[in-house]
């Protein structure tokens, strides 16, 4: 099963930045929409078996991150968090539109995350919080 993970290296009331992983080789970013008053976000740290499914709104195949007490969070494309509903948008890297962090080139991202999983039936996805450590 192929092996993905999302290490968010910044919470923000602009959305929840991260870098997204393959096998431990960093190939995209993610974005995910985070909510009042804690920055919280819907998908918790921890593994998940991911299922592909459709996504019908964006007519394109997907996985789904099964999540408790939430439905149909999907990997999809976007630019800034208020493009998703607390799904993780996968992009190439970080920017800035009209002055609102987000992440750019999404297409790019999002077709490499699918040729990555290679049509499998399910990936596995593992979800951390990166936290800064002074070793000094």
């Amino acid at each position: 099963m192929k092996k993905f993970t999302i290490v968010r290296v910044a919470i923000r009331e602009e959305g929840a930045f991260g870098i997204f992983l393959c096998k431990g080789i960093p190939f995209g970013v993610t974005l995910e929409r985070t909510y009042d008053p804690d920055n919280d976000v819907k998908i918790p740290p921890g593994r998940y078996i991911c299922s592909r499914t459709l996504f019908f709104r964006g007519g394109y195949e997907t996985y789904e991150v099964p999540v408790p007490g939430h439905s149909r969070l999907l990997f999809h494309k976007g630019n800034v968090e208020t493009d998703s509903e607390g799904c993780p948008i996968v992009a190439k890297s970080f920017g800035m539109f009209g002055g609102i962090p987000g992440v750019a080139s999404s297409r790019i991202g999002f077709n490499e995350f699918m040729a990555l999983a290679n049509g499998a039936p399910e990936i596995e996805l593992k979800v951390d919080n990166w936290e800064r450590r002074d070793d000094s």
